[in-house]
């Protein structure tokens, strides 16, 4: 049995193909029962997997279990719904954690709420205008920076609940958090211990004999089992949260106000930025395992929409989660029915089994937040990059040290300076600019190709090659300006500048102005199409203003020679 869906969307609304989701592809093709069976058993074994998880997660970032469980209901079916890949499950990631827990110590939910609102609009608008290609390359040295940074103050977070220590309430940053900690230390609790050390020791167990089990699920179970069965006087879910509810909440609508609107838009910002950046690096891990093409687009605008109704229905931010995407795809999941699928399993979990649920023991799923956070912390990656550049370095120290010292917003936007001033001072090393040699001039390096090594005294030839943007025309005008003597004519050889910007228009303009007023003629020559067409657009249709164009080198030079009434056989050298 095969289902269709029959409507051409593209005559119903005129949209690029690359914004249509994959779900339409889907059902466009034909969904058939064969398909069914590979995307259910996939689903189910992503839904206990992210269970556990997505209480955890919500559980640190300040939130009841409760508000996990909705955003994977919620955020998780929408996304896999509209997004533009084939695999991707979505709900809470370990990512978010730092972010959401610093909303919600200095805004509370309604704050967090608005935030999220903000990141979604923002992600809807990056999808429309087409970000979502330039988004997913961020440099290496930035996303290993923060995901470091992440991993490492989760880790921290969780030693209240893998301790048991009793704590009324937990600072937001990383020093006043481990100086918390050790002021409380003496209130542990040895029976939360003992769990959490089972709890990491099952999971530990089950990856080494059976990866693909769901190990997190399994330890959590068998853990609850032994906890309730003997009695341990522990924290558990129901203790320090109460019952969960069995269905969704109504829909909540935030507060708004201008000031709040302003005081929130960096960690909107910065939420809108992780799910972006997430969400893409787990649909291209998805097509490389699957061999698929993801829409990013289309991605960015259901990571929108899916943040948005989250908050909506009392969830939290979501996102691509790259473990439990990698897992649907390795499970045999064929089309994104599956990440659907898996979360309609979750809410029917919450609707037979939350009164079992809740007397899971905070430390059971502190101790699956611990080994989410080390393996957050890619130390193989983090070798390569300090074996690397000196730029490439200080980037990702300075963004790992904002992050765990600051705050993750300031280490993503400094991150990001840091690396475009670095690329920047690259780019102006590559980019090169020569005299040519001349019976004044006594360089080393003749660009010539046509034979002509020497030229006369009235005739000056300068060689550029390397892009020509704002980071390089300073360094190419003093070069022109160092010119020993004033030529007749001036020939401009850029066959190796492949793109120039406004600066460089502008630098080459008032070149060619300062020399018409000291009666030297310009010649620019070997210019590629876009180059020629840059400089062209820019001159507002006043097609003298940069000289004269030529196409070949030799003919820029007879026509040197033929301006200065000069016979090029005769007064070559």
């Amino acid at each position: 049995m095969r289902f269709s869906f029959p409507i051409k969307l593209s005559q119903k609304i005129h949209l690029s193909p690359e914004f249509f989701p994959k779900t339409y592809t889907v059902l466009r093709e034909g969904y058939s029962l064969q398909t069914f069976m590979k995307d259910f058993p996939a689903a189910l074994l992503i839904s206990v997997l992210s269970l556990p998880l997505s209480m955890a997660l919500a559980i640190a970032s300040g939130c009841s279990p409760a508000r996990g469980l909705y955003t994977s209901v919620v955020a998780g079916f929408l996304i896999s719904l509209l997004g533009g890949s084939r695999h991707q499950v979505a709900g809470p990631t370990a990512a978010f954690v730092v972010v959401i827990y610093n909303v919600i110590y200095k805004f509370g939910y309604n704050g967090l709420a608005v935030a999220t609102i903000m990141a979604g609009l923002m992600l809807i608008g990056a999808g429309c205008c087409r970000f979502g290609s330039i988004i997913k390359y961020l440099p290496f040295p930035i996303t290993t920076g923060f995901t470091t940074g992440l991993g490492i103050m989760l880790f921290v977070s969780q030693f209240k609940d893998l301790l048991g220590l009793r704590i009324d309430e937990v600072p937001g940053d990383l020093i006043n958090k481990i100086y918390c900690f050790i002021q409380h230390f003496y209130t542990m609790n040895w029976q939360a211990i003992a769990l959490s050390a089972l709890t990491v020791g099952i999971v530990l167990f089950l990856r080494k004999i059976k990866p693909k089990y769901p190990s997190f699920f399994i330890a959590f179970v068998l853990v609850t089992l032994i906890s309730t069965v003997f009695e341990m006087d522990v924290p558990t879910i129901a203790s320090d949260f109460g019952d969960l509810p069995r269905t969704l909440p109504g829909i909540y609508i935030p507060e708004l106000s201008w000031d709040m609107i302003m005081t929130l838009f960096p960690s909107a910002f910065t939420i809108a930025f992780l799910a972006g950046i997430e969400s893409l690096l787990s649909c291209v891990i998805a097509d490389s395992i699957a061999g698929t093409k993801h829409r990013s687009n289309c991605e960015l605008i259901a990571q929108g929409i899916g943040n948005i109704a989250s908050v909506c229905f009392g969830g939290i931010p979501a996102t691509g989660a790259l473990a439990r995407t990698a897992t649907n795809v390795r499970s045999g999941a064929a089309t994104p029915i599956a990440g659907m699928l898996h979360s309609v399993l979750i809410f029917f979990m919450m609707l037979f089994f939350a009164q079992y649920i809740k007397w899971i023991p905070l430390s059971c799923l502190a101790s699956i937040l611990i080994i989410v956070a080390i393996n957050m912390i890619d130390t193989e990656r983090v070798k390569s990059i300090m074996s690397a550049t000196w730029g490439d370095i200080t980037v990702f120290v300075v963004t790992f040290c904002l992050t765990i010292l600051v705050d993750i917003t300031v280490a993503i936007e400094v991150g990001c300076i840091l690396a475009i001033l670095f690329f920047t001072a690259r780019m102006i090393e590559l980019t090169e600019s020569h005299v040519a040699k001349t019976e004044h001039s006594h360089t080393d390096i003749p660009p010539y190709e046509h034979g002509l090594h020497v030229l006369p005294n009235e005739i000056e030839m300068i060689y550029i090659a390397g892009p020509f943007f704002f980071g390089v025309a300073a360094k190419v005008n003093d070069v022109l300006a160092r010119l020993s003597e004033t030529p007749k004519v001036m020939i401009l050889d850029m066959k190796d500048v492949p793109f120039i910007d406004a600066s460089g228009a502008f630098t080459i303009q008032n070149f060619v102005e300062r020399a018409k007023i000291k009666g030297t003629r310009v010649i620019l020559t070997r210019l590629n199409k876009p180059v020629k067409h840059a400089l062209l657009k820019m001159s507002r249709k006043k097609r003298g203003i940069y000289g004269e164009f030529v196409d070949d080198q030799e003919q820029a030079i007879e026509r040197a020679y033929q301006i200065k009434t000069l016979d090029p056989v005769t007064k070559s050298l």
